[in-house]
């Protein structure tokens, strides 16, 4: 979708978000479903920082998990000392908050990145999630803990309400498996097919393939409190210790060049690894604007009484609308899926207001957001399934909510992460190969997110950036310092085409 034709001021304002300091994460968020129970490890801290680290590390999500694994269990990385900082609870970000899915968005956006960047790009963008995902399965099947993770298999059900958006998202997922994977074959119904046997109230026409869903928060502290048991001696987490200031020092220590500052205390680094996505800009001014936040909610509600338990999960696309007297807008995606033990649905999406979107704070929930996800589903969505009865837009019965959060996702002005070497350019800190991004996801971190970690780890240590990921993700000053692309005006339009 084309950026709406907004009011000067509005737009204005808009465009003063997404370059404004994101700060690190606000102390009191609120609380996601996927966090209950907390870990035990949730507030683990050393008695007092280490002095110097090789590796410091900020965010323990799924980013900074990797990268801390490939590490420690590099052979070029077998010495060094690795220290997570973490400005909240263990893994309490964007790793916690989104829908649990194992899916990647390649095939729906393949059409589109062949468009944007090449044949070459997409296909190497779509095996890159398709390894991701494989990549995750598989450490989380060798560690064991892939049943603690609950990953099961699912059919995911991906519904349009428009015709056009199904026309497009069908022509992209033939291109995808004609140069990718003939193998994965998505399953094309036609809309009034799809609204028999989904009972949907509207669909052009309905995407089935098989994929995995499963719990992020259980899988990244499950590995984290192994690494804390195997690499005692030089791996630690340091929980609410966030990361306000890095300068280079002037001093003599030319081995540890860098000085975090906490507000527990300074450590001094090697190097240093950035992993916290949506929060990027705060320690690396110049990308805010390439890289920005977006905050969006989601909720955990019981069932109607004939919902029952369903092996799938689903996403529903709607064309994006905007409100001209409320500057209210309905971003066009929701997601679901269900607790295969509880039958709990998990369900995302967002109507708020436009500057409610552009926010990197995720203690409060719009109204607009909120009130939307307590009716949407028997509103908007399903036919049948709910005994409920909808008067003024009020749910009196049917589903039941049982926790609604927001989080944060980390947005790029051109629609793809960004992940390398930070140029001295940017960091304005004058030490070449000293500081790696990996971050601005846009929303489908669990396909991109930990081989990212994994790739930006290993080149820290020296190793060559791996073939599997992709030319067009790197961090390249020409890229970075793009105005064009990675401007306010593309930052905004990215916005509105998510």
């Amino acid at each position: 979708m084309a950026t709406p034709e907004l009011p000067p001021a509005l737009l204005a304002k808009l465009a003063a978000q997404v370059v404004q300091d994101p700060g690190v994460p606000v102390p009191n968020p609120t609380v996601s479903a996927w966090q209950e129970p907390a870990h035990p490890l949730a507030t683990i801290q050393s008695g007092q920082l280490p002095a110097c680290t090789e590796i410091a590390i900020i965010g323990s999500g799924i980013t900074g998990c990797n990268a801390a694994r490939t590490v420690l269990e590099s052979e070029l990385g077998r010495d060094k000392r690795v220290t997570v900082f973490e400005a909240r609870s263990l893994t309490t970000g964007a790793t916690s908050r989104n829908g649990g899915f194992l899916l990647s968005h390649a095939p729906q956006f393949y059409g589109r990145f062949a468009d944007a960047f090449g044949a070459e790009a997409a296909r190497d963008i779509a095996q890159f999630c398709n390894l991701t995902l494989e990549e995750i399965k598989r450490v989380a099947k060798a560690e064991n803990l892939d049943q603690v993770s609950e990953i099961r298999d699912v059919t995911t059900v991906t519904t349009f309400e428009d015709e056009e958006g199904f026309a497009e998202v069908c022509r992209s997922v033939r291109l995808y498996e004609e140069a990718v994977d003939p193998k994965e074959k998505f399953t094309i119904i036609d809309g009034k097919t799809a609204e028999k046997k989904y009972h949907f109230k509207k669909s052009a026409g309905t995407l089935e393939v098989k994929s995995q869903v499963f719990w992020p928060y259980k899988l990244v502290t499950g590995l984290l409190k192994l690494l804390l048991e195997r690499y005692p001696e030089r791996f630690s987490v340091e929980t609410k210790t966030p990361v306000t200031s890095i300068t280079v020092s002037e001093d003599s220590d030319a081995a540890y060049p860098y000085v975090l500052t906490t507000p527990r205390g300074t450590v001094r680094a090697a190097k240093v690894l950035h992993c916290v996505n949506a929060f990027t800009g705060h320690l690396l001014p110049k990308l805010r604007g390439p890289i920005f936040p977006c905050r969006l909610s989601m909720s955990s509600q019981k069932p109607g009484p004939q919902w029952g338990n369903r092996a799938n999960s689903w996403l529903f696309h709607k064309k994006m609308s905007y409100d001209e007297s409320t500057t209210v807008t309905e971003q066009g995606l929701y997601w679901m899926q269900q607790n295969a033990e509880t039958g709990d649905l998990f369900v995302g999406g967002d109507m708020q207001r436009l500057d409610d979107f552009l926010s990197s704070d995720d203690s409060v929930i719009s109204a607009d957001s909120a009130g939307n996800l307590t009716t949407l589903l028997p509103k908007k969505l399903f036919n049948e399934g709910w005994t409920n009865s909808i008067t003024n837009n009020t749910l009196s019965a049917g589903t039941s909510l049982h926790r609604i959060w927001s989080g944060i996702i980390g947005m790029t002005a051109d629609q793809l992460p960004i992940v390398g070497s930070v140029p001295t350019s940017v960091s304005e800190r004058n030490i070449e190969g000293g500081e790696w991004v990996a971050a601005g996801f846009n929303g489908y971190g669990m396909c991109q997110a930990w081989l990212s970690g994994q790739a930006i780890a290993t080149m820290a240590l020296g190793g060559p950036k791996p073939e599997w990921l992709p030319d067009v993700y790197l961090s390249s000053e020409r890229r970075l310092t793009d105005r064009v692309n990675m401007g306010q005006e593309a930052a905004l339009a990215s916005f509105f085409f998510r």
